[in-house]
This record gives structure tokens, sequence and C-alpha cells, in this order.
């Protein structure tokens, strides 16, 4: 009886030990994806055309923890008709595609700082 006894705490532990270890992947996960998309957004600038500045500075990072989503872009009326229209003559080495691109062309940096922040999150304390 003493060990069907120890058997059931351990249990409850182990319940514990594995709701705490959900909440931090949560909370990383988070963490991960906005660092994601803040490298995003910090990629994508050197590439977004710029004329008066206004479409640069329309970008943002939006996080929606309830959803698990974090969304970049850029918001003016312009701003999609700009990014799917590459043969546009941009100045200063400025171009269409400017989320597109920084992501393809970084994808596997950012997997990996993903994965290097929800190691560093899900270290035991």
């Amino acid at each position: 009886m003493g060990s069907e006894m120890g058997t059931v705490m351990a249990n409850k532990d182990f319940v514990v030990l594995l709701e705490e270890t959900v909440k931090q992947l949560e909370r990383g996960e988070m963490k991960a994806l906005r660092l994601a998309g803040d490298e995003i957004l910090r990629l994508s600038a050197m590439e977004v055309p710029l004329d008066t500045g206004a479409l640069m500075n329309s970008g943002r990072v939006d996080a929606y923890p309830s959803q698990r989503i974090v969304e970049v872009g850029y918001h003016t009326p312009y701003a999609t008709r700009l990014h799917e229209n590459p043969q546009y003559n941009f100045q200063r080495g400025r171009k269409g595609k400017y989320l597109e691109d920084p992501i393809k062309k970084n994808l596997t940096r950012i997997g990996e700082m993903i994965g290097k922040t929800l190691q560093t999150e899900m270290e035991f304390k």
C-alpha cells in the first residue's frame, strides 16, 4: 500500500511539472516569435521602398498570444501593391517583395533564432 501512495504522489508531481513546462513553452514560443518578427521587420526595412518614409515608418510587429501568432507588416494603402510588383523601378536599391525576400534569404537563421530562444526559455531554473 505504501508504494501505491508513492506512485500517486509521483503522478501528481509529474502533472504539476508538466503543466509548468507547458506554461514555459507557451511563454517561450511568443518570445521567440516576437524576436523573429522584430528581426524580419529589421531586415525588410533595408529593402522597403523609401520615398517619403511613410511606408517604412508604418512597419510593425503585432503579437496575438491567444492565437499564438505574430504578424509582421507594413500598413499603408499602397503597401501591398508595392510589395507585389517587384518590376517597379524603386530608388536606391529598394525593391518589391521587401518582406518575402528577407524571410526567404534568412529562413535558416530565423529558425535557429527561434530554436535558441525556446531552448533558453525551457531551461529549468
